[in-house]
């Protein structure tokens, strides 16, 4: 075996001081039209690695980090490698190091076949929180993205995730409904937060990488052909302020916390809901040239 740990393509920027633990290599359903991330990083096959493997990698990471008590797993949803391998590793993890917060990629049409007693015994594991790809609450766009899931199932799985007493971090993608369907996008959303009360929801903006190559994004041949209509910088600043203006005082840390968004406004929403809707209508008070200026210079990256 190597003498150095695998390393993950993607992390949460929340997980940067995190021991970072791969289970699976790439994803499993690499289908979303916004996405392609994962092949256009050099990793266009899943495949999930032994236990061995990644007990070899826990061995490494513990010895060079002995500090370390947050864990991650990836890549885009460890929990497709089969409860075995994903328990067995939290285990492990568990008899190494005094594990203080264990967290996960996770599919939600992974999370729903599980089924709700597979969760229990995941929150037995350890696992404390998982990081959701909920990209939107409305069907109709979930299922042009192909994305692989429903509002249903979101509200089935969260209600399993919140009795087993895991935490629940949700993405939400701006942009994702393009200009067309924005409002409807974001109503759909902050219903879905509304009705599960997320621990966290997290905020990112459509990134449309690269328009000529082999590795840009599927939603491209959408765009071309015009059945796609994609949203404009100030049109996702919007979007922020519309889904902060539906969601209610909840108990949830609201963060738009990657270098992508165009504002960067983050608070629990029951203390801060007004304090951040007052950034996101400063912001729009600019000046036109101001605001285009500033959308400019904060520009597209992953």
């Amino acid at each position: 075996m190597i003498d150095r740990p695998e390393s993950l393509i993607i992390r949460p920027p929340s997980e940067w001081k995190s021991l970072l633990v791969r289970i699976t290599r790439g994803c499993n359903w690499n289908r979303c039209r916004f996405c392609g991330l994962y092949p256009a990083m050099g990793q266009p096959h899943y495949s999930s690695r032994s236990l061995p493997e990644i007990k070899h990698d826990i061995d490494l990471l513990t010895e060079r980090h002995p500090g370390g008590t947050n864990v991650f797993f990836g890549d885009a949803d460890p929990l497709a490698a089969g409860m075995e391998i994903f328990t067995g590793t939290a285990l492990y993890l568990r008899e190494k190091i005094a594990v203080e917060r264990l967290t996960s990629y996770a599919r939600i049409s992974t999370l729903h076949k599980l089924g709700s007693e597979n969760i229990l015994l995941l929150a037995e594991a350890g696992l404390n929180r998982v990081h959701l790809g909920l990209e939107s609450g409305d069907p109709e766009i979930l299922q042009f993205q192909r994305k692989g899931q429903s509002p249903e199932m979101v509200v089935i799985v969260a209600n399993w995730l919140k009795k087993a007493g895991i935490e629940i971090s949700y993405y939400v993608l701006l942009g994702l409904g393009g200009k067309n369907l924005s409002e409807q996008h974001i109503r759909a959303t902050a219903e879905i937060i509304n009705s599960t009360e997320p621990e966290f929801v997290r905020l990112r903006r459509l990134w449309l990488y690269d328009n000529n190559l082999e590795k840009s994004c599927p939603l491209w041949e959408q765009i071309r052909e015009g059945s796609f209509i994609e949203q404009t910088a100030e049109g996702t600043v919007l979007e922020v302020q519309l889904l902060l203006s539906l969601l209610r005082p909840l108990n949830t840390f609201f963060a738009c916390d990657h270098a992508n968004n165009y504002i960067n406004v983050s608070g629990l929403l029951k203390d801060d809901k007004e304090e951040m809707l007052r950034e996101v209508a400063d912001l729009l008070a600019l000046p036109r040239k101001q605001r285009e200026a500033h959308y400019r210079m904060v520009g597209s990256r992953i």
